[in-house]
């Protein structure tokens, strides 16, 4: 190895492929942020209401969760793929014998409980962006970011 390149570890690897594609990068971001600094520029000097401000945050707060959301769905079902594939496994070779059962009403308890905890988290981040139909494009837009 020469003395200028450092290797990276797994780690880092993991992080620079999460980022690959940063939200921040996009057209819209670039244009919500600069809305929200001009809104808040204008509020500051009273020019005008920090509408402007609100309505470009809420679109950069909606894009922000929208992106992080679809991250964690591409993790959580390489995570859950690999569970499964481990437990077809270790059933296949007589390692485990699973109550399926069992496993149905924890999942179901578990999608109700997921259920609950994203409505609870609906209000609390409808209260959070002012501007609810900025929010809901900024989410649309950040989940489809790619």
């Amino acid at each position: 190895m020469d003395q200028g390149q450092v290797e990276e570890s797994p780690a880092q690897n993991f992080c620079a492929s999460l980022l690959a594609d940063a939200p921040w990068q996009a057209k819209s971001v670039i244009a919500a942020a600069l809305a929200t600094i001009a809104g808040l520029a204008s509020w500051v000097t009273n020019f005008s209401s920090p509408a402007a401000a609100r309505f470009a945050g809420s679109y950069l707060g909606g894009f922000f969760i929208g992106w992080a959301f679809r991250r964690f769905l591409k993790v959580a079902a390489l995570i859950a793929g690999g569970a499964l594939a481990s437990m077809a496994a270790l059933k296949s070779t007589g390692w485990i014998d699973l109550d399926w059962a069992a496993v149905e009403s924890q999942i179901s308890q578990g999608i109700v409980s997921i259920h609950h905890g994203a409505e609870g988290l609906k209000q609390t981040l409808s209260g959070y962006l002012p501007s609810a139909g900025a929010g809901a494009a900024g989410v649309f837009f950040g989940f489809r970011k790619k």
